[in-house]
């Protein structure tokens, strides 16, 4: 339970870490205050704590100087995603808003470059929202003709949206949206949450996989199941796109994909969310 709250709170982007930078020293400074007051009385205890306070304070400042400077190098590296979005695609209407609780532009600018440069027949993703439909413009635009994406999504009202958003762009022919609900799956002696694969029908290797659900809450190790269950029907030359990747539960998804399919070769993008990419290499 505490474990999953942790990754709760790493997935909001509280920074608890900043936090314990700030609280630990305090409990210090006040413990040494009342320790040195307590034997040698407050002159003393002042003599003592306005040097350390003084550090603390510096340390903090440039803690908070490092903080923000990486944010706006994060914050840089998310606008040059959109511009290289918008220079490889041009949309009919205005793209939505792609933060927090969306595809980030630096995981969207991945998928339309890999569709640019393996001109994938079929993706199949994982939780749908914009990235369905940044994935159905590159494949119009770059791609083959037949080439189109099919998105799995557990919740019936975000897969409306979804293909309510395609339908407004004009990309229906290019992308399907199924309602798949999450249910008790086995895989060796466990059982997690995963999509319903009954309306998932086509025939088709597939060239792209993106993984960008379940939610975290669902399982523990909540999006492992993804090549499991889809190793099978997976193309020679598959990629396989793994969206949060830097939350432990992803991270360690990805160590038991490495050693149970080991003709995959893994590449890690350290941004604010991590995205894992792997590749097959036979």
């Amino acid at each position: 339970m505490i474990r999953r709250i942790n990754e709760d709170l790493h997935s909001l982007n509280i920074k608890y870490k900043d936090n314990n930078f700030i609280f630990i020293p305090s409990i210090l400074l006040l413990l040494i205050g009342f320790t040195v007051y307590y034997f040698f009385g407050i002159e003393a205890a002042i003599i003592v704590e306005l040097p350390l306070l003084t550090f603390v304070i510096i340390a903090l400042l440039f803690h908070m100087y490092r903080s923000v400077e990486k944010d706006l190098e994060e914050e840089r590296t998310q606008y040059q995603a959109i511009q290289s979005i918008y220079t490889f695609i041009t949309p009919r209407y205005p793209l939505p808003s792609m933060s927090r609780w969306t595809a980030y532009p630096d995981l969207a600018e991945t998928i339309v470059r890999e569709c640019m440069i393996n001109r994938p027949k079929l993706v199949v993703e994982l939780g749908s929202g914009i990235s369905t439909l940044i994935t159905a413009y590159a494949l119009e635009q770059h791609g083959e003709k037949d080439a189109h994406i099919i998105s799995l999504d557990h919740s019936q009202k975000y897969a409306q949206k979804t293909q309510d958003l395609l339908t407004l762009h004009e990309l229906e022919a290019k992308a399907q949206v199924l309602y798949s609900p999450l249910e008790p799956t086995q895989i060796g002696n466990k059982t997690y949450s995963w999509y319903n694969k009954d309306r998932l029908t086509t025939k088709d290797t597939i060239d792209i996989l993106i993984v960008d659900g379940p939610p975290l809450k669902t399982n523990q190790l909540a999006r492992y199941p993804a090549l499991p269950l889809f190793f099978s029907k997976l193309s020679k030359e598959c990629i396989i796109i793994l969206d949060d990747a830097a939350r432990p539960s992803e991270q360690q998804a990805v160590s038991q994909w490495l050693r149970e399919f080991p003709g995959l070769k893994h590449e890690y993008i350290c941004n604010k969310k991590g995205l894992s990419i792997l590749r097959r290499t036979f």
